[in-house]
């Protein structure tokens, strides 16, 4: 392979991986703006971690009621009420169609089923704002990815400007 052959093949190979990069970006940034907007009930978890920072780990009021054998499904479907808090509806391998329902791929957390991350990040020294924390709000789009957007306190109330 030429010199000028070779360098070609790594610009392509860069060019590749930013395009792959941005949309990316792009799909959590419209994911972000136009998703379904859902509360989830929190459950208490130890809030720090001296490798990473100040960071609350999470745990969700629906991850206590998964089974292990939700590990065999991708979807867990759940109920929207009329403030968007959310409860358990059902498993399924299969994006929903039913009214008031959606939704939300399944992950993975030390071999047990969630339906959202395991940390929330926030600024040194501001943790104590934070353990008041026991909803957590998501925008959640067509093909059920849910992103967390803010913590809110036990009266659904936005807690120190954190929303994304």
């Amino acid at each position: 392979m030429t010199k000028s052959l070779h360098r070609l093949a790594i610009a392509g190979a860069v060019l590749f991986i930013l395009a792959v990069a941005a949309n990316a970006i792009w799909q959590f940034e419209k994911t972000l703006k136009t998703g379904l907007l859902v509360t989830i009930e929190l459950a208490p978890v130890d809030p720090r971690s001296i490798m990473q920072g100040d960071y609350m780990a999470l745990a969700f009021a629906i991850d206590r009621v998964l089974t292990d054998d939700a590990t065999h499904y991708k979807y867990a479907w759940l109920n929207i009420d009329a403030d968007q808090l959310t409860s358990l509806h059902s498993l399924s391998n299969n994006l929903t169609a039913e009214p008031n329902v959606i939704a939300v791929l399944l992950r993975q957390h030390n071999g047990r089923p969630s339906i959202g991350p395991n940390g929330f990040f926030f600024a040194e020294g501001t943790g104590a704002i934070y353990e008041q924390a026991r909803y957590g709000q998501f925008r959640i789009d067509a093909h059920g990815k849910a992103l967390l957007v803010s913590l809110l306190d036990e009266n659904m109330q936005l807690l120190a400007g954190n929303k994304r």
